[in-house]
């Protein structure tokens, strides 16, 4: 008998040979290419712009030019071109949030008892949603001046990476840019910083130094050289809008 010829392959069977050959390139180029990194462009814009950061996460965008309320789940937060306030809700907060001004900015923040904060460039503090007539305690790297309400006998306690101030019924001024040489200046009222080691207590017109590498300094000040920076930027206006 005679051997039966060889059949040509068919075009349907070709076709099918491309696509599985087709298929298993494709999966060994993906496997030998090296993983891609995003570059952190997120973080980049975010440094450029002020934000606040609640406590449960959520960030709150405050550089646009306008005004808006915003609702979270410790306090109703109106936010204006020149900085925030807000209503509490509920008198046990205890969560941090953290509100960051970038280069080139400064921005307000007014506590519910009235203190007014103004935070210089480069700057973040820690506050809490606490209600009025409780003692107060911020965190803040950077620079910010604070002007407490006249007669308030309860305390502030603001925190510095090196120092602790304490005021009551008190103007004063904080610079940590320096982290060797935190900068207290006192405009009205009184004010004792300390560094865990060394308490001095500071009298209007006077600066305090902490110095990494030795005491505390004592200086007088200038206070319309020293505060020029501060004062340029009108206290935010709580405003009745609608989100």
């Amino acid at each position: 008998m005679k051997p039966h010829p060889k059949q040509a392959a068919t075009p349907a069977v070709w076709i099918t040979l491309v696509c599985i050959l087709t298929v298993i390139g494709g999966i060994w180029w993906w496997v030998q290419q090296p993983t891609i990194v995003p570059v952190p462009i997120v973080k980049e814009e975010a440094e450029k712009r002020i934000l606040l950061t609640l406590a449960n996460g959520d960030v709150l965008d405050l550089t646009a030019r306008q005004h808006k309320i915003f609702q979270s789940r410790d306090a109703t937060i109106y936010a204006s071109p020149q900085g925030i306030t807000y209503s509490p809700k509920g008198i046990g907060v205890t969560s941090w949030n953290t509100l960051y001004v970038p280069e080139g900015k400064m921005y307000s923040l007014i506590l519910a008892d009235g203190t007014y904060v103004l935070l210089n460039s480069k700057t973040t503090v820690r506050f809490k949603f606490i209600t009025a007539g409780r003692n107060k305690q911020l965190f803040v790297d950077g620079e910010a001046y604070f002007r407490l309400l006249p007669g308030d006998s309860t305390s502030l306690t603001v925190h510095t990476p090196m120092t602790d101030i304490n005021a009551s019924d008190a103007e004063f001024a904080i610079n940590s840019y320096d982290r060797g040489h935190v900068r207290t200046i006192l405009a009205k009222g009184t004010v004792t910083v300390t560094d865990q080691r060394t308490t001095i207590n500071l009298k209007p017109g006077t600066e305090g130094i902490y110095n990494a590498d030795a005491d505390f300094s004592v200086r007088n000040v200038n206070l319309q050289s020293a505060l020029q920076w501060a004062t340029g930027l009108p206290a935010p206006q709580r405003l009745n809008i609608k989100d």
